[in-house]
């Protein structure tokens, strides 16, 4: 009889942690992506309508956001933007990965319901802890919510 050794068992339990939302390819090629690349891709914008954050930014480079792409991508989609707030500011990340099913060259909108409403400076965090200034918006809540009881 053969003895499992534990780097086997730790690869074992890393597959079966993947999340349900993502196959295999894209666990396994997703990577933080820096400030030169989304530059490269064409750029980011941010807008903010009530608590909702739209990214405007197109990883496949086929689009100019803010400037001229210098970068084609075909094959890579965007697997999560990450966002954090420290204090006004809002931080974000974008992970990409091999392009599959449910993946898109674009990421979703970010819902910041739960910061406080305000003035808030947004920066690209790069994997390396640099920061970049993208812009500022602010986070309102809805006023007139849509089910509203007499």
């Amino acid at each position: 009889m053969k003895i499992i050794t534990m780097p086997f068992i730790a690869i074992i339990l890393l597959l079966f942690s993947t999340p349900v939302h993502a196959g295999l390819p894209q666990f396994l090629t997703s990577q933080e992506r820096s400030w030169a690349f989304i530059q490269s891709v064409g750029g980011m914008k941010v807008s903010a309508k009530d608590s909702t954050l739209t990214v405007a930014c197109d990883v496949s480079g086929l689009k100019k956001v803010t400037v001229e792409p210098t970068l084609i991508n075909s094959g890579i989609g965007v697997r999560k933007l990450k966002h954090k707030r420290d204090g006004n500011t809002i931080l974000l990340t974008l992970s990409t990965c091999v392009i599959g099913k449910g993946i898109t060259t674009s990421p979703k909108p970010v819902d910041l319901s739960a910061y406080p409403e305000g003035e808030y400076s947004v920066e690209y965090l790069d994997p390396d802890g640099a920061r970049h200034p993208i812009g500022k918006t602010a986070i309102k809540r809805n006023a007139n919510p849509k089910n509203k009881n007499p």
